[in-house]
């Protein structure tokens, strides 16, 4: 449908605002906001109805059109419960940016407007009307399919099929996430024959965790009845995602508080394992605790549990200290191959993370009656990754047997006292200066102390790298011929290179 459609339906009662040149936009969903920026959760060419909500000074509309024109969005309905009528400023920031906008008579719901656009957009209620009655998601992707007349999935930003009506080639699957992660949808990805990508409205966070539809053909080819159909797939998607992630939270529930008394000592090992069983993880399988962090507990719990269901392996996660926590219950071979294909998904995942950093630990693989240690383990293992400085880090137990997780465990106050002390003198002579004291001194310690092969490297005559030392020495006040110097030093160095928070 278009936006004259409903400008011309005598029911709905819209005053035109601004935009009458563009009535002919077509009008591809509706989406209900109060958000000062809502861009993250549109896709282009939805009808936005606001209550104005967001507006407390006349500057707020400029920045709310200006996000809505940044989305592409088909055009505004603004409601006037709230301030009566569309305010002046919020009107003239609409014909400044070229926004189509109506007000919405206090007499019209959104609700009754949202569905009027619904009903107009095709014959979308069968898939609706599946859902309803219990479909899964094989026989939603079906009826699509048959009604698209082309085979459709749907796919998890993390990398994981969802769902789908036929193989998917692996090509296809990359280029697909690749698209995802770097622009709105729906858009067409051509790794070969062209594929459509269609959101999945379901406003997940992060992004990385989201799901999205997948069907061949090319969007632009597409007329009303096809796109309408893709909608209501991507809705009733949104509507069975929800129901996977209640049974997921439903699931980590029955263990979180169990963990967490367990790591302060006041629940035993056996009832734990008792909460374990409750949640489908048999206690007597092996098992590995991974902890993850990507800087907020609530969407690290999200990732964490898209991430574990990609894996394909029994598992249970919940919100746990700093970041996430997941128990994945296998038979010991399967289980040695965890943090491998926790690598690989991180590395599908980074391109969706925005500028989130993703760490992640793992713990060894243990009996269940080893539980508390392998929590604790996986917990030094995260904090190890996020000192590194990739933007999706996996560090496995197996690595901690270096001085790097004495640095992560130590706390950041510590750390950052420890570099001040070590390196300030240095870096406030280098900026002072023009110089490169603290680089010579890295290259120095990385070569071991070697003369020769660190002049080679800095391209530099031996005498100078002596005298840059003795440079440093005075500055210091540190012999560099000592062990234990060097040893500080380098950790010193280690620390500086930690990310910027």
């Amino acid at each position: 449908m278009q936006l004259n459609d409903l400008l011309a339906d005598p029911e709905l009662g819209l005053v035109l605002l601004n935009g009458a040149e563009e009535m002919a936009r077509p009008v591809r969903g509706v989406y209900i906001t109060d958000l000062l920026d809502p861009r993250r959760y549109l896709h282009g060419g939805e009808l936005v109805l606001s209550g104005l909500m967001w507006r407390n000074e006349p500057a707020d509309s400029e920045a709310f059109v200006a996000a809505l024109v940044d989305a592409g969005v088909a055009g505004l309905a603004a409601g006037t419960a709230r301030l009566g009528h569309a305010p002046p400023d919020l009107v003239e920031a609409c014909r400044r940016h070229g926004l189509p906008a109506f007000e919405v008579p206090l007499t019209v719901s959104f609700n009754t407007l949202a569905d009027r656009i619904q009903r107009r957009s095709a014959p979308r209620r069968e898939l609706v009307a599946a859902v309803a009655g219990g479909a899964d998601l094989d026989q939603v992707l079906r009826m699509a399919a048959d009604e698209l007349g082309t085979d459709c999935w749907v796919l998890s930003a993390v990398g994981w099929i969802v769902g789908g009506t036929a193989d998917l080639p692996e090509e296809t699957r990359c280029a697909a996430l690749r698209e995802f992660a770097t622009g709105r949808l729906p858009r067409t990805v051509r790794p070969g024959d062209a594929h459509v990508l269609w959101p999945v409205e379901s406003g997940i966070e992060p992004p990385a965790a989201g799901w999205f539809v997948l069907a061949r053909g090319d969007v632009a080819d597409w007329d009303e009845e096809k796109e309408a159909i893709a909608t209501d797939l991507g809705t009733v998607v949104a509507l069975l995602r929800a129901r996977v992630d209640e049974a997921r939270r439903i699931a980590g529930r029955s263990v979180e508080a169990a963990l967490r008394r367990l790591l302060d000592g006041t629940s035993t090992q056996a009832e734990v394992a008792a909460r374990l069983e409750t949640a489908g993880l048999p206690t007597a399988e092996p098992l590995r605790a991974v902890a993850l962090s990507v800087g907020d507990l609530a969407e690290s719990t999200t990732l964490l549990r898209e991430i574990a269901a990609a894996t394909g392996m029994a598992s249970v996660t919940a919100p746990l200290g700093e970041g996430a926590t997941a128990l994945f219950v296998d038979d010991e071979a399967h289980l040695a191959e965890l943090d491998a294909l926790l690598r690989r998904i991180a590395a599908e995942t980074e391109p969706g993370l925005g500028k989130r950093r993703l760490a992640v630990g793992v713990s060894d693989v243990s009996p269940a009656t080893a539980l508390r240690g392998a929590l604790e383990e996986a917990g030094y293992a995260r904090r190890l990754a996020q000192q590194r400085r990739g933007r999706a880090e996996v560090v496995a137990a197996a690595e901690l047997a270096s001085h790097e997780v004495l640095l992560a465990s130590a706390p950041d106050e510590l750390r950052r006292s420890y570099r001040q002390r070590l390196l300030a003198d240095l870096i406030a002579y280098d900026s002072a200066h023009n110089s490169d004291l603290v680089r010579t001194l890295r290259t120095f310690l990385d070569c071991s102390g070697s003369w020769s092969r660190c002049a080679k490297q800095l391209h530099v005559h031996v005498n100078t790298l002596r005298y840059r030392i003795q440079r440093i020495e005075e500055i210091t006040g540190r012999d560099l011929a000592d062990f234990p110097s060097r040893v500080d030093f380098y950790l010193a160095l280690e620390l500086d290179r930690e990310p910027a928070e």
